[in-house]
Parts: C-alpha cells; sequence; structure tokens
C-alpha cells in the first residue's frame, strides 16, 4: 500500500507541474483580460473535469485489479513496475519524436464569449484523462475499494491543488522563469518519472 500511496503522490505533482496542466489557462487568462480569480475559477473547473475523468478510468481499472485479486502480489511486484515501464518509454519517444503533450488546444479558443471558453476547456480537459496514474489504481483494485478511494483522494487533491497553485505563481510572474525548456521537456520528465517508479517498486517492498 505504502508503494502506491507513494507512487501516486508523485505521479500526481508532476501532472499537475507539468505546464500543459497550467500555463493555457494563463495564456488564456493574459489574453482575455481576465484577473486572477477569473483563472483560478477557470482552472479549477476544467480541472475538475480532467481529474473526473481520470478518476472514471481509474474506477474501471480499479474494478479489473478487483476482479484479479487473487494476484495481488504478481500485480504489484510485476504489472505494475511493467506497466510504468512501458508507458515511461512510450513519454520518452514522443520526446523525441517532437509530440508536444498537450490538453487544450488554444488556436480553436479564439472568438469565443466566456461561457464558450469555459465549456470548450472543460471539455477539453474531460476527454483527455491522464492514463499515468491507471497502474496504481490497477494495483489498488486488488488491494479494496479502501484503497481505491484512497488513490482517487490523493490524485484529485493533489492535482487540482497544484494547478492551482501553479497558476498563482505563474500569474505572479514565475512564468518568465525558464518555463520553455520545462516545455520542451516535460514528456522526459514524466517518462524518467515512470520509469524511476517502476525501478522503485521493483526494488521496494513494504
Amino acid at each position: 500500500m505504502t508503494q502506491i500511496i507513494l507512487g501516486s503522490i508523485a505521479l500526481s505533482l508532476i501532472h499537475a507541474l507539468i505546464p500543459s496542466h497550467w500555463l493555457p489557462f494563463i495564456t488564456i487568462g493574459k489574453a482575455q483580460g481576465w484577473d486572477l480569480r477569473h483563472i483560478l475559477r477557470t482552472t479549477l473547473f476544467a480541472g475538475l473535469a480532467h481529474t473526473l475523468s481520470t478518476t472514471i478510468f481509474g474506477l474501471l481499472v480499479s474494478f479489473a485489479g478487483f476482479k484479479f485479486s487473487e494476484n495481488q502480489n504478481l500485480i504489484a511486484g510485476k504489472v505494475v513496475p511493467m506497466l510504468l515501464i512501458a508507458l515511461g518509454l512510450w513519454y520518452i519517444i514522443q520526446h523525441y519524436r517532437s509530440h508536444e503533450h498537450r490538453h487544450i488546444d488554444e488556436k480553436i479558443l479564439k472568438g469565443k464569449t466566456y461561457k464558450q471558453l469555459l465549456f470548450s476547456l472543460v471539455i477539453m480537459m474531460f476527454v483527455s484523462p491522464c492514463f499515468e496514474i491507471g497502474a496504481y489504481f490497477l494495483s489498488a483494485g486488488t488491494m479494496g475499494w479502501t484503497a481505491v478511494a484512497t488513490i482517487i483522494i490523493i490524485y484529485n487533491l493533489l492535482t487540482i491543488s497544484g494547478m492551482q497553485l501553479m497558476v498563482w505563481l505563474g500569474y505572479q510572474g514565475v512564468k518568465k522563469l525558464d518555463i520553455e525548456w520545462l516545455k520542451h521537456n516535460e514528456q522526459m520528465i514524466t517518462g524518467l518519472t515512470l520509469i524511476g517508479l517502476a525501478v522503485f517498486n521493483f526494488l521496494v517492498e513494504f
């Protein structure tokens, strides 16, 4: 259980801090002339849509884990690390193929009213759940629904609060730092994090 809690915390934090999850809201908000409160409220609604779809996906994966609960050790010790490695390698490949990881296409948002913008952002974030944490949902499913609920709380709390924090910092001027480097390498960072968590899973047992 400790493994999936620590892994879920790490993934949720990385998930929230990468620019594709917060920088577009600042860019759009600045272009629209919104104040900070307006941008934070928009980020909250879009973030909730994003975590909702990811949670739904996670529940489906957890149900599969529940069905194979008798193989808990195999799933936690072998299947989950292999899934993390596979996802990590996929992200690294996408980095070298120069495929940008984005949830929001800012080009199609031009000329919309606030309600139309909000609806579009919510839909974009809802239909693009993050699958990285699915491996931990699978493992949690073998342990029971209390473990699944724990992962859901961790993921939702850290993702939403992290997005809000980064938007607040970005609005204050932190985006003047070398965000371009982070934007360019976010898939590499995600991939290496996933592989690191897989190695952690292989080597450490609680």
